[in-house]
């Protein structure tokens, strides 16, 4: 997924709450670990950013375009509090 916006916007990993923050023109790929007929994940997105809901396997990562790892808290803003 891609920040098209020209703000910062959050990504939640659930059922973990983890917060990941990706700044205008970032891209992030949320990776998990599934059988190929089930469905990973579902995707909302709303007001305040994009929560993607892990249906299946026990962990997910997220990583930056570049393969990088983005762990919780990437980039969070002082002021989103934690």
């Amino acid at each position: 997924m891609s920040n098209e916006t020209g703000n910062l916007l959050c990504l939640w990993v659930e059922p973990w709450g983890t917060d990941h923050w990706m700044r205008p023109g970032e891209e992030f790929t949320v990776v998990t670990e599934t059988e190929p007929e089930e469905s990973p994940f579902n995707v909302v997105v709303h007001d305040q950013g994009i929560t993607v809901w892990v249906n299946a396997g026990s962990d997910a990562e997220v990583f930056d375009k570049d393969g990088n790892p983005a762990p919780c808290g990437h980039q969070r803003p002082a002021d989103a509090g934690s």
